[in-house]
């Protein structure tokens, strides 16, 4: 495919079509060598598209169906229409390089590795999101975030292995460094399942591995990729998310108390909006799915245009860097 193109599920999100459609217009814009095919529908889409749209750089496909599991059969879903899906054929069928969705978690993960199958020596898929550090321009990896509340050492080894590559062509950082969330750095500490990972990974030459780290010291950037199954990492992510939205509203309302306060506030007002911007996850604006045969990027249900623009700028960095093949090649 010379034209590089994203399926883009709009379905099944808080905000309805119009933020997916207003990042897709931004997004293009910037990239005229995309195409997005929008897919949900298409009497909402068409409200929020300039009618003279550019054809050549958006398809619509109606399907209102949202995809949901059902009694947890996501097979089920397979042989169901819906948005979701619609966008995981086009993918299938080589028809476009990524997916995008808000849709429901659980579902995505299912469906994405049913259709698109997971990379040879892949045991589990995973949720990995980028995290800003208090260092300038500097992110880390989390996974997984959510997709395996139950895991095995071997786990662990792979996301390493494929969260190395990532980094690598996100960043352009050689060797990222790589360690496993757990109560304590001590290597008596964790489950049996973290000391037997920590073993496997200390003895793989292919990982740049630094041992046991603690939640408290992720944002201080000296790691670049932190691994926990899905229970702790979800919690970790979720944590940080909102601290930093309880601490804006804090800082504002002390800094409202009184007049003298609120001069200072004005006065710092640019550093305020600084730290905030650094923070705000809708830079990033995703999630990837890793370890299936894709390129599969998972939004907040919740996202608004800012987020979705994002994730579609993370999307073309992964496209363009052709990271999945070199995963693939790693992993053979």
């Amino acid at each position: 495919m010379e034209q590089k193109i994203i399926a883009f599920d709009l379905m099944g999100t808080d905000g309805g079509v119009k933020p997916g459609i207003d990042a897709t217009l931004t997004f293009l814009k910037q990239n005229p060598d995309y195409k997005i095919v929008l897919i949900g529908d298409e009497v909402e889409i068409k409200k929020n598209l300039p009618a003279d749209f550019n054809k050549k750089q958006i398809e619509i496909i109606n399907e209102k169906n949202v995809a949901k599991m059902k009694d947890n059969n996501a097979r089920t879903l397979l042989k169901e229409n819906s948005s979701m899906m619609s966008a995981l054929n086009l993918i299938a069928e080589n028809k476009a390089s990524s997916v995008l969705s808000a849709g429901d978690s659980g579902t995505y993960l299912a469906l994405a590795t049913l259709k698109l199958k997971r990379i040879n020596n892949v045991s589990r898929a995973a949720f990995m999101p980028m995290i800003p550090t208090l260092i300038e321009n500097k992110y880390f990896l989390l996974l997984d975030a959510g997709a395996n509340l139950e895991v095995k050492p071997e786990y662990f080894e792979q996301w390493a292995l494929i969260s190395s590559i990532f980094y690598k062509f996100l960043f352009k950082k050689e060797n990222p460094s790589v360690g496993i969330i757990n109560i304590g750095t001590e290597e008596y500490k964790g489950f049996e399942y973290h000391k037997q990972a920590n073993e496997l990974l200390k003895n793989n030459l292919n990982v740049n591995y630094k041992g046991f780290i603690e939640t408290r010291d992720l944002l201080q950037g000296n790691i670049d990729i932190a691994l926990a199954d899905g229970y702790a990492g979800n919690i970790t992510l979720k944590t940080m998310e909102g601290t930093v939205l309880n601490f804006s509203k804090l800082m504002k309302e002390k800094l409202m108390k009184n007049f003298f306060r609120k001069i200072g506030a004005l006065i710092l007002k640019s550093a305020f909006k600084e730290v905030k911007e650094r923070f705000d996850y809708r830079n990033v604006g995703a999630a990837w799915v890793i370890g299936v045969n894709g390129i599969v990027i998972k939004s907040h249900g919740s996202s608004d245009a800012k987020a979705y623009l994002g994730a579609l700028n993370q999307i073309k960095i992964a496209i363009e860097s052709q990271v999945l093949t070199k995963i693939i090649k790693a992993l053979e």
